[in-house]
């Protein structure tokens, strides 16, 4: 089973995107390890006299539905393709000789290199520049919806769907996204008790990723590699505001 670009499993979306295109305003990752952490919280006290009779004491805990969700992927950059779409394609946007767009003589994309296709722009960008998108990227906010790189896609192997059923009839694996979320519609299956589910279980590889936000990344630009750049992303699984 390949990835949807052939190469890559892991994909981090830079924000503001409107559809589930894993290849369309993302950054594919060359993982090498992704390490999954999830952190429960129970408050928990010890009953007093609890044991004074039985000869055991006991411990009461508080299971408040409180978990800590982190992700940690390391891997290297190397030149990339990546396709960018923004809120406006307008050919004045690419014009780097005006301050100001509205200024510009730019009326078609003839004169974009690389031109605009189906509202999208296909670019290479060197290790250097893919690093330091993420960096500026990880540096801004919500309110730069561009720069709010808000999901994390980790594409695994999967037989069973959403309804713990074999996707597919040879029972031959697909790929989806790593999730958190459970099997089964609201109050029903593995989501027994849980009436207002928060997510669904993915039944496609362009399903939603884990949402959240970048809380570090770092890179070393080594000279002795000069192919690769190495890099460290910790992620947060949240619900942003």
């Amino acid at each position: 089973m390949t990835s949807p670009d052939g190469t890559h499993y892991v994909f981090l979306r830079l924000g503001a995107s409107e559809d589930n295109d894993v290849q369309v305003n993302t950054i594919p990752l060359k993982a090498e390890t992704v390490s999954i952490s999830t952190t429960k919280t129970i408050p928990s006290f010890d009953v007093p006299f609890s044991g004074m009779f039985s000869g055991e004491s006991r411990t009461v805990a508080f299971n408040m539905g409180m978990s800590s969700k982190q992700i940690s992927v390391q891997g290297v950059i190397t030149d990339t393709t990546i396709i960018r779409r923004f809120n406006s394609m307008n050919p004045k946007n690419f014009d780097k000789s005006e301050s100001n767009p509205s200024e510009s003589s730019f009326n078609d994309d003839t004169v974009l290199n690389p031109p605009i296709v189906n509202e999208t722009i296909t670019i290479d960008m060197t290790k250097e520049e893919i690093a330091q998108l993420i960096h500026s990227n990880t540096d801004g906010t919500a309110l730069q919806q561009m720069q709010n790189m808000n999901q994390l896609i980790i594409l695994i192997d999967s037989k069973v769907d959403s309804r713990y059923q074999y996707r597919n009839s040879d029972r031959s694996t697909s790929l989806i996204p790593f999730t958190f979320a459970a099997r089964g519609y609201n109050d029903t299956l593995d989501n027994q008790g849980a009436t207002l589910a928060l997510s669904d279980f993915p039944d496609s590889a362009t399903d939603t990723g884990l949402n959240g936000f970048v809380q570090s990344f770092s890179c070393d630009f080594n000279a002795e590699e000069p192919a690769a750049i190495s890099f460290q992303l910790e992620f947060i699984v949240a619900m942003t505001v």
